[in-house]
């Protein structure tokens, strides 16, 4: 008698093989490899027959040490670098401090419990909101990929936080870090960051096929959120650039770690010690809404998906705009 056996072999987005046994019900082959997950699925159809297949009977369980090799896999293929790191290090805190628990048990005392260390060992609550946002964001892809039914830290809330206002530097401030940089090569990298308001990574991402001086624009296709935006070319930048065309390959063709050193240097000798390189781009922001533009432009040029991480900004509106609220006649 021949034995019907429904199991399928398919392979998902981020190229690795699987198994379905059944709706629901899936496990990872762990390879990209097609040979070798024809291989391990051949295997495993024979422990199904030999009743050696436990995860038939009981139901999918999936430890942590198997979910964030995985979701990692995933990861390193469709997030940022700089977030895929991240997430590297939260993950593996989170398994270290809660243990190698089964994602389906996994619920908010875990993660109560998981806050409740990094404040005990001295982490920020700002940082702290970081790993919350990391942690439930790589959960969510364990629902998609229905290794559990429900989000396990669905509705669980950042810690609340005293919002500081963004450090910026004035126009004279500016002039001063330009007049301590004794290099005409990093007086340009310093401007791209203030007439662009573009992250770090994504200031040595650029290409000078990203520049397009026809249209006056620059487009940053390497975002945080992996969403491409414009972003006009000012005047005094435009010819910054010319004077360096024709090229080719990187505007700043060095690793992050360099350039963020060798900027701070110049801040510190300009008198700023305190002031950070992603205070470049809230300066960028602040100098814009202190001379009159709306927030929601502000938020689209400096490509904040959430309207409320612009909202940071507001107390700078300007005087006049002020004054005009005041005559209201009510």
């Amino acid at each position: 008698m021949r034995l019907n056996i429904n199991m399928r072999l398919f392979q998902r987005e981020n190229g690795i093989w699987y198994v379905e046994f059944r709706r629901g019900v899936k496990k990872s082959l762990r390879t990209r490899n097609k040979a070798e997950a024809v291989r391990l699925f051949n295997k495993l159809k024979r422990e199904y027959l030999a009743g050696k297949l436990i995860i038939l009977k009981e139901g999918q369980k999936i430890l942590l040490s198997e979910f964030i090799p995985e979701y990692l896999d995933w990861a390193r293929e469709n997030l940022a670098f700089a977030t895929y790191r991240k997430r590297v290090y939260v993950l593996n805190n989170f398994k270290e401090v809660v243990g190698d628990t089964y994602l389906k048990s996994l619920s908010r005392k875990h993660l109560d419990e998981y806050v409740s260390h990094l404040l005990a060992t001295g982490v920020s609550r700002n940082t702290v909101n970081t790993h919350i946002r990391h942690l439930k964001a790589s959960l969510t892809k364990a629902v998609e990929w229905e290794f559990v039914k429900e989000h396990p830290f669905k509705g669980y809330k950042l810690l609340r936080v005293q919002q500081k206002p963004p450090v910026f530097l004035l126009p004279e401030q500016i002039n001063r870090v330009l007049e301590v940089i004794d290099s005409d090569y990093w007086a340009f990298v310093f401007k791209l960051f203030i007439y662009t308001g573009m992250r770090l990574s994504e200031v040595v991402n650029l290409r000078w096929s990203d520049v397009d001086l026809n249209r006056g624009v620059i487009v940053v296709r390497k975002a945080k959120n992996y969403q491409s935006r414009v972003i006009p070319i000012h005047p005094r930048l435009k010819e910054e650039i010319e004077k360096r065309l024709p090229a080719v390959g990187k505007l700043v063709p060095y690793h992050k770690d360099y350039v963020y050193h060798k900027l701070k240097a110049y801040l510190r000798k300009a008198g700023f010690p305190n002031v950070r390189i992603h205070d470049l781009r809230h300066t960028f922001a602040s100098l814009m809404v202190m001379s009159g533009v709306d927030l929601k432009t502000v938020q689209e040029l400096l490509g904040h998906q959430d309207y409320r991480t612009t909202e940071i900004y507001a107390h700078l509106a300007p005087a006049h705009l002020q004054d005009a609220i005041r005559k209201l006649p009510i």
